[in-house]
């Protein structure tokens, strides 16, 4: 179906049925011949069923969610060199200025590191079956009778509120990692909003938009952010002219993408996390939690 809670659908049956429909996804990828895209299309589901596992947390006992959140931590992180590579070639194909023999030797470079983690892809794919096979046969021991609306409204609430720490963090110090940490909290409050977005007024959806926004600048400076460490890299080693002309133009990508993501979280996060809990019960009051 969908990453969605239907309107008619009760609350266990639906997040149980996202469960194990995300598992099932993930292992269908794994499949598949497009070996670079299946890693990188497990490792989207793998987030998403983190972020659900994180929604319930509230719901479920302390030692469960632990085991099943650095499993599901851990494949991704298995995946995640693949993917990183893969973005910095394609951003690093995006930037106007990357056409000279700086940017041409780290692509060179790129590429070589890419095609190490492609020979590596038949054992990575054993490893993270293995895992979410694991997390499967679990799913059916997923408390999901105790996932009531007022439980899943405490969950993203918890969410919302580790998005406004990150947000402060990065104000105060707008390092990659403080900028980092704070896309991946906004992430996982992006996927929350899908949960619950056929279940919320037509008005929700401007905040849903700008999670999406937000996420992506977040992404975008993230990316550029490891397209300049790949530069820099291949200038200590080999300086060329280029170079300056390169990350200057990053430079400037990147204070015009975190200008926006400050702008958008501002909007995001400005209520309180007590008024968005009591947003939140309000649009789930209604909602059947099982049948």
């Amino acid at each position: 179906m969908s990453y969605r809670i239907g309107k008619n659908e009760a609350l266990s049956d639906a997040l149980g049925r996202i469960a194990a429909e995300e598992i099932a996804l993930a292992l269908a990828e794994l499949r598949r011949p497009n070996r670079a895209q299946a890693m990188h299309n497990t490792r989207k589901s793998l987030k998403r069923l983190r972020s659900l596992l994180r929604s319930l947390r509230v719901a479920f006992p302390r030692s469960f969610f632990q085991q099943e959140n650095r499993r599901l931590a851990a494949a991704g992180r298995k995946i995640a060199p693949l993917r990183d590579v893969h973005v910095q070639l394609h951003t690093l194909r995006r930037l106007r200025a990357a056409t000279g023999p700086t940017a041409k030797k780290t692509r060179q470079s790129l590429r070589r590191r890419q095609d190490d983690y492609m020979r590596k892809i038949p054992a990575l794919r054993r490893a993270v079956r293995q895992m979410l096979s694991a997390s499967r046969q679990t799913i059916a021991s997923w408390p999901m009778k105790k996932a009531t609306p007022a439980r899943l409204a405490a969950g993203l609430k918890r969410i919302y509120k580790r998005g406004r720490t990150a947000l402060k963090a990065a104000r105060r110090k707008a390092t990659p990692e403080s900028l980092h940490e704070w896309r991946k909290q906004a992430k996982t409050l992006g996927h929350g909003f899908a949960l619950i977005e056929r279940l919320s007024p037509r008005k929700a959806g401007a905040r849903i938009r700008h999670t999406e926004q937000l996420c992506q600048a977040l992404g975008d400076d993230h990316d550029l952010f490891l397209v300049l460490q790949a530069l820099r890299r291949e200038d200590a080693a080999h300086p060329a002219r280029d170079y300056r002309r390169l990350s200057n133009r990053i430079a400037a990508k990147r204070v015009r993408l975190q200008k926006l993501a400050f702008e958008l979280g501002k909007e995001i996060f400005e209520e309180k996390p007590g008024a968005f809990e009591r947003r939140l019960e309000g649009w789930l009051g209604r909602h059947p939690a099982k049948k």
